[in-house]
């Protein structure tokens, strides 16, 4: 008997294609897990760089602030706002904290105790600062930021109490308007005054110096002591100078027709 023709839509109902199902179904999840583990992966790398970023962002806060504390001029605290807006601001919403009135107050002392400070009276500064912290305590506020200026400037530390009070006066004014306010008092022009005396007189050291070398080459005995006796009463006058060191801690001698400076063992 002749075979009919095939019936292959027949046979395809027949065939079991689960295996085939799960093959790719699990292909399919291996995709989206792979998908996730790359995600997470990218997350974690992001939040790994934001963390070095921060860390690095916080050390070089922390180095400005230790040079703005070690020479607390105005163009410093400017360059701390400038530099570092978020940890300006942060400063700036403490000292949001405060009533305007109070506000007021601790603006007028600060700049006030750094008058005080700029002009060589600790004693007038430390008043002007305790009479804030009465009128503070009263008002029920933490005077703990205060009391640590005036403890400065009792022990001594006039150079870190400045570079503090300049630092909050920038959280209840600003950075740039706390450095213009400190150049009006004068701070940091003392600094600059005593760089330049001190270089011109090295300038003055080192002329004499030539001098006297010039001298003792020409066998002008004379004319050596004379540059010699110069020379003595500039290091006098510098007080120990930066670059004289101080003239007692040298000794000098003639090498070779040459006058030779070196440190005393």
């Amino acid at each position: 008997m002749a075979e009919g023709p095939i019936n292959y839509g027949s046979l395809l109902t027949q065939l079991d294609f689960s295996p085939l199902q799960r093959g790719l179904q699990l292909r399919r999840d291996n995709r989206v897990q792979e998908a996730e583990a790359a995600r997470q992966r990218s997350v974690q790398q992001l939040a790994q760089r934001q963390f070095e970023m921060k860390a690095a962002d916080q050390q070089g806060y922390l180095e400005a602030v230790q040079a703005y504390r070690t020479n607390p001029t105005p163009e410093a605290l400017r360059d701390l706002g400038i530099r570092f807006p978020e940890h300006q601001k942060e400063l700036q919403d403490a000292g949001d904290s405060y009533t305007a009135s109070q506000k007021n107050d601790l603006i007028g002392a600060g700049f006030s105790a750094l008058g005080a400070l700029s002009n060589s009276k600790p004693d007038l500064a430390v008043k002007t600062l305790q009479d804030r912290v009465t009128a503070l305590k009263n008002s029920g506020i933490d005077t703990s930021h205060t009391q640590a200026a005036i403890d400065m400037i009792k022990n001594g530390d006039v150079q870190g109490a400045t570079s503090y009070l300049g630092y909050a006066m920038s959280g209840l004014v600003g950075a740039d308007h706390a450095a213009n306010v400190m150049t009006t008092l004068g701070i940091g022009k003392k600094a600059e005054n005593d760089e330049r005396r001190l270089d011109q007189t090295d300038r003055r050291i080192d002329n004499s110096e030539r001098a006297t070398n010039a001298a003792i080459a020409r066998g002008d005995a004379a004319s050596a002591r004379a540059e010699r006796a110069a020379d003595r009463a500039d290091r006098k006058a510098a007080g120990g100078g930066k670059s004289s060191g101080g003239g007692g801690n040298y000794e000098y001698r003639v090498v070779n027709g040459a006058l030779q400076r070196r440190r005393k063992p």
